[in-house]
């Protein structure tokens, strides 16, 4: 049997990218008996079992399928008459960002999210950009053979939303990849001091794909500003360079308004080993998300022993049940509250990154990749 992947999304930064890189690498790894065809855009780093097929696009997925943007009718033409020629028995879609019709192939489309309907302002600004997401999203839904989310959490908020059946919602759940898991402190003095940051410093920690409307950073800044004494601030994520919406000229606007410029860093995207060695080596970790499919960035910081400080959101709570320190998203006082307890009490500290590792242990891809595999055949078989 062959099955067919959209692999267009396979280079992206984002949450979509990290787990179609992940999940259908183990997908293709824990099926051997299936010959998988990755459809995509741009060369990739493809697992040498599986056959890669190129579709020319005048341009690439990850720009004309971001906020804002829209795919040409003639690169949807192209990417759609590559899946029907070919003789898959069913394709599946890691993500509803990078749909395209196939026409009578049978599918498996997953929706991690439903951000776009909870924050439309945040992630969709603008009416026309609502209205194209919301047609792929409906067209998708209506012809889908399967459908899959990420979380329990993702899935209520789906079925409330879009008056989805929740029993046509299979959960797919991500997990922490190999690279993230503990370093040694020569191995975080390694990776940071190249980046700016000094051996043995203390720094607080917020990380994102990046930096958009709804992760929040303004809340995380009103809140630090209050705490003087606090260690400097490092904000990763990809800031003028990111395809998605950018909440980077708010956040410049903030830091000069408060006049944090000297006790925030800004070190835009870095690479996963980078990554890794920040969540490490940060006293605290902090995300303020206003909304989460899953919650990946909070699960990787604490499969590498970080202390987690966390907007309470039913993604968060999924995952790291009460390992973690909570507040409510908005509320800017009890962040800067919650901050300085962890900060200012070691033992307390070193608890929650204890509780937080080991409420993350169990995940693994080869879950999400055993459900993957399991809805394609089942697509495939209907």
């Amino acid at each position: 049997m062959r099955i067919g992947v959209d692999a267009t999304g396979w280079a992206n930064r984002r949450g979509f990218g990290r787990f179609t890189r992940n999940a259908v690498g183990r997908l293709i790894e824990l099926d051997p008996e299936t010959n998988y065809e990755l459809f995509t855009d741009v060369p990739i780093d493809a697992p040498p079992t599986a056959t890669a097929t190129h579709v020319s696009l005048r341009r690439e997925t990850n720009d004309a399928a971001a906020a804002g943007s829209r795919r040409s009718i003639g690169d949807l033409r192209r990417l759609s008459r590559a899946v029907r020629t070919s003789d898959v028995a069913a394709i599946l879609f890691p993500s509803v960002y990078s749909y395209f019709s196939v026409g009578r192939v049978p599918f498996v489309v997953g929706i991690h999210d439903a951000i776009v309907h909870e924050l439309p302002a945040l992630t969709l600004p603008e009416r026309r950009a609502r209205l194209f997401w919301r047609l792929k999203e409906r067209h998708a839904l209506r012809h889908a053979t399967r459908i899959f989310t990420v979380s329990q959490a993702a899935r209520a908020a789906l079925v409330e939303r879009l008056s989805l059946d929740p029993a046509n919602i299979a959960v797919v759940p991500e997990a922490p990849a190999a690279v993230f898991g503990p370093r040694s402190r020569g191995e975080i003095d390694t990776a940071l001091v190249p980046l700016g940051i000094s051996a043995g410093e203390p720094f607080v920690l917020c990380a994102a794909g990046g930096v958009s409307p709804h992760k929040n950073i303004p809340t995380l800044l009103t809140a630090y500003a209050t705490l003087a004494a606090a260690p400097r601030l490092v904000i990763a994520g990809a800031l003028e360079d990111d395809a998605f919406l950018s909440a980077s000229t708010e956040v410049r606007h903030k830091l000069a308004e408060l006049g944090l410029a000297d006790r925030v860093f800004l070190p835009g995207f870095v690479p996963d080993e980078t990554l890794a060695a920040l969540y490490a080596g940060a006293t605290v970790v902090v995300n303020p998300s206003l909304a989460e499919g899953f919650g990946l960035p909070a699960v990787e910081a604490a499969a590498c022993g970080a202390a987690l400080l966390l907007s309470d959101l039913p993604a968060h709570r999924e995952t790291l049940g009460d390992a973690a320190r909570f507040f409510a998203p908005r509320d800017a006082p009890a962040l800067a509250t919650q901050l300085q307890s962890l900060l200012t009490d070691e033992p307390a500290r070193h608890e929650v990154a204890e509780n937080c590792a080991h409420a993350v242990a169990a995940l693994t891809w080869d879950t999400a990749a055993l459900r993957l595999r399991d809805l394609v055949h089942e697509a495939a078989d209907a």
